[in-house]
């Protein structure tokens, strides 16, 4: 019995490590992604806090059109892991075609909100900049406001709105801002803000605004850095306390 038992977990966790390669493959790994491009400077990271979870980003660049997006699944393990990988799909299949940043957001809340029985969400950025007049158009579905960093610290701008797979037909809407030079927009998954340590206190966006700060001022200013940076101080916080949610950041950065 004893035997059959430890068995089934090696087998279990084994399929689990595979679950697991297959969702970090479907994350971009090469950075910088364009060392051709002097324009951008892009890092992203996801540490996931079981072997499998529900934390996605992803960008590309098409038209001379930069596309990117980051989102967090409600719940943990195999099922998040399922609707995270599917969010991933939907959002490639949608912007091949269409710029839109709210019209790419109502395809793909329509498409999560058809037969979710299960009742899982996704709370989801998504954001396109063009690359010739440096306008950023994005839409926000539930997720947390990125930060912008230019010679300070502040909150994008974004209606909350419902998040995707809650109710389709839901209108959301685009809005946008003019990047100017050397602004960083630092997006991330609540995993960063919500980290707590063994008093269950939490790292929070005070927190998470005084590192960048001390980026900004230190002049640490690539994105690398930036995420890196950040990473070392929820670490610090959090110190022995177990990791409770996928932690993921991107940090995308307009040069010139």
């Amino acid at each position: 019995r004893f035997k059959d038992t430890t068995a089934s977990k090696a087998a279990i966790e084994n399929e689990l490590r595979i679950a697991h390669d297959i969702q970090m493959a479907m994350l971009p790994k090469k950075f910088p992604p364009y060392p051709e491009r002097d324009d951008l400077d892009i890092f992203g990271s996801l540490v996931p806090a079981k072997a499998v979870g529900g934390d996605l980003f992803d960008f590309f660049i098409r038209d001379n059109q930069f596309f990117f997006c980051i989102g967090d699944v409600s719940g943990k393990g195999v099922p998040a892991s399922l609707v995270m990988a599917v969010t991933r799909s939907l959002f490639r299949n949608v912007t091949a075609h269409v710029s839109d940043p709210g019209r790419i957001t109502v395809a793909i809340n329509d498409a999560l909100s058809e037969g979710n029985e299960r009742n899982m969400f996704v709370t989801f950025f998504v954001g396109v900049l063009n690359l010739e007049t440096h306008e950023l158009r994005y839409c926000n579905a539930g997720h947390n406001a990125p930060f912008v960093l230019t010679d300070n610290v502040s909150l994008l701008p974004v209606e909350s709105n419902l998040p995707l797979g809650v109710m389709a037909g839901w209108e959301f809407v685009s809005q946008q801002i003019n990047m100017a030079p050397d602004t960083t927009i630092f997006l991330y998954t609540d995993g960063l803000t919500e980290a707590e340590n063994i008093e269950h206190l939490q790292f929070g966006e005070d927190n998470a605004q005084d590192v960048l700060r001390q980026c900004i001022a230190g002049e640490a200013l690539n994105s690398e850095e930036m995420v890196h940076q950040m990473t070392m101080a929820v670490h610090a916080f959090v110190g022995e306390a177990e990791q409770s949610d996928d932690l993921t950041m991107l940090a995308i950065k307009r040069n010139k």
